[in-house]
C-alpha cells in the first residue's frame, strides 16, 4: 500500500489498534505494541546540493498470539510484509519485523 508521508501511514497504523506505537526502544517490550526505528535516508542530488526526499523505516511489533490479527492488517501495510523474529522467553511475546519507505510529505515526519 503507498502511503504519501509519514503522518499518513501512522493514521493507518493507529486504526489497527495497537495499544502503543512507539518510535524507538523501550527497557520493556510490551504486548500488541508496534516499535518503529528509521533505518536509513534516501537522498537526491550532487555535490553540494542534496536533500532527503524518503525516509525507510524499520518496524517491530510485539504480539502474545501469533495469529493476532494486528499482524495480518499490519503486513498490509508494509513494504516488505512481516517476518517472525523469535518468540521472547522473558515477556512471553512473538516477535515479527518489517520495513516501509516513506516519502518525505506535506503531512509532517516521524521527528515532529
Amino acid at each position: 500500500m503507498a502511503f504519501n508521508s509519514f503522518m499518513d501511514w501512522k493514521e493507518a497504523v493507529d486504526k489497527i489498534g495497537f495499544n502503543d506505537v512507539i518510535f524507538g526502544v523501550k527497557d520493556t517490550i510490551e504486548p500488541n505494541t508496534l516499535y518503529i526505528s528509521l533505518a536509513d535516508s534516501k537522498v537526491v542530488g550532487s555535490d553540494n546540493f542534496k536533500f532527503v526526499i524518503g525516509y525507510s523505516y524499520n518496524v517491530v511489533a510485539s504480539v502474545p498470539d501469533v495469529d493476532s490479527h494486528l499482524v495480518k492488517e499490519l503486513s498490509n501495510l508494509l513494504d516488505s510484509g512481516l517476518e517472525m523474529i523469535d518468540f521472547s522467553n522473558t515477556s512471553h511475546l512473538y516477535n515479527f519485523s518489517g520495513s516501509i519507505y516513506l516519502p518525505v510529505g506535506a503531512r509532517g515526519g516521524s521527528f515532529e
